[in-house]
């Protein structure tokens, strides 16, 4: 499919989304406004701190899972940072900012083959604990929350997704030659596509994964910064509903945060745009969040969440081409 239907499709389901799901929750716009009088300022900015957090979290993780050869750790920061705002800008943005972050770390000095295979198992790896956070929710609100289809399709998700990934590594780990030689049979049947890099990519994530499993300090470390990265997230709308005068319990807190999370990963708008929000304040008022609170808390979360790491990316971009990656040569 061309690039510029891509973006045109992307736009226009974008608009729908917006139009007919976010639009609607911003009714009772006039009684959230007049809400904003008796915020509490030193919880917005708690807010914005375990925001920061998170996204240190993030790349604390990011150097985790490279190991010890790699960047320093400002480097992985403002790596990060800049593939999260082109993520947030550009529509079904993934593809573009992993190429981004992919070509930044391998011009910091990574090899291209660790760079892939650290990006996938990082990225899998987080999805999968944004997963547990979600069920952890439900279990932890299971007699109070009305779950709807929508929670339980989202909990059948990932319930594969965990069993699936669990059965993934043991078939990478144990039986690495098995798995090579299915990949590279299906990758014979698909044009462009080379079985001899195929194979390559197969046992780097298997070396790796293996490496990773086997060190229980590095894969403790992995799996808290991963867990970090979500839960301060999730905080930081937990303080700005309190900072509106309705604090949640952790319960519904993690399970709306998680289903949100999950959907946000649907390719479908920057950064989940629109879909986030639409399911969101809806979500906060089935637990009984007044409307007004919860369509502040979340549009607050969002500027934090959403829109400020567009220009810190930008920012980070600028500083990493301008300074420690102005001539440095790329690494095969």
């Amino acid at each position: 499919m061309p690039l510029w239907l891509k973006v045109l499709l992307s736009t226009a389901l974008l608009f729908v989304i917006v139009w007919f799901v976010v639009v609607p929750q911003f009714a009772g716009v006039e009684a959230a406004l007049a809400s904003l009088e008796s915020v509490s300022l030193p919880l917005v900015v708690l807010a914005a701190v375990l925001q920061l957090f998170s996204l240190l979290s993030f790349s604390a993780l990011t150097a985790a899972v490279l190991g010890p050869v790699r960047p320093d750790y400002f480097t992985l920061l403002r790596i990060d940072l800049a593939d999260l705002g082109v993520n947030h800008v550009v529509p079904g943005g993934g593809a573009t900012a992993a190429a981004v972050r992919f070509r930044l770390l391998v011009r910091a000095g990574v090899r291209s083959g660790a760079a892939i295979t650290a990006a996938t198992i990082e990225t899998t790896g987080s999805n999968l604990v944004l997963g547990v956070v979600f069920a952890g929710g439900i279990l932890l609100s299971f007699t109070t929350l009305v779950v709807t289809g929508t929670y339980i399709a989202a909990g059948t998700v990932v319930l594969v997704l965990l069993a699936g990934s669990g059965a993934g590594v043991w078939l990478l780990t144990r039986r690495t030659e098995l798995v090579v030689r299915g990949a590279c049979r299906v990758a014979a049947r698909v044009p462009l596509i080379s079985a001899q890099r195929v194979e390559a990519f197969v046992r780097s994530v298997a070396a790796q994964v293996l490496e990773l499993v086997t060190d229980r300090r590095r894969m403790s470390a992995a799996l808290g910064l991963a867990g970090a990265n979500w839960l301060l997230d999730a905080a930081s709308l937990g303080v700005l509903l309190a900072a509106f005068g309705h604090p949640l319990a952790v319960g519904p807190l993690l399970a709306v945060y998680g289903l949100a999370g999950l959907l946000a990963l649907l390719p479908l708008t920057p950064g989940g745009l629109g879909i986030v929000e639409g399911v969101l304040v809806p979500a906060l008022v089935a637990v009984g969040t007044p409307h007004a609170t919860a369509l502040l808390a979340v549009v607050g979360w969002r500027a934090l969440e959403f829109w400020l790491p567009i220009p810190l990316g930008l920012v980070a971009y600028l500083s990493l081409r301008l300074g420690v990656l102005r001539r440095r040569p790329v690494t095969p």
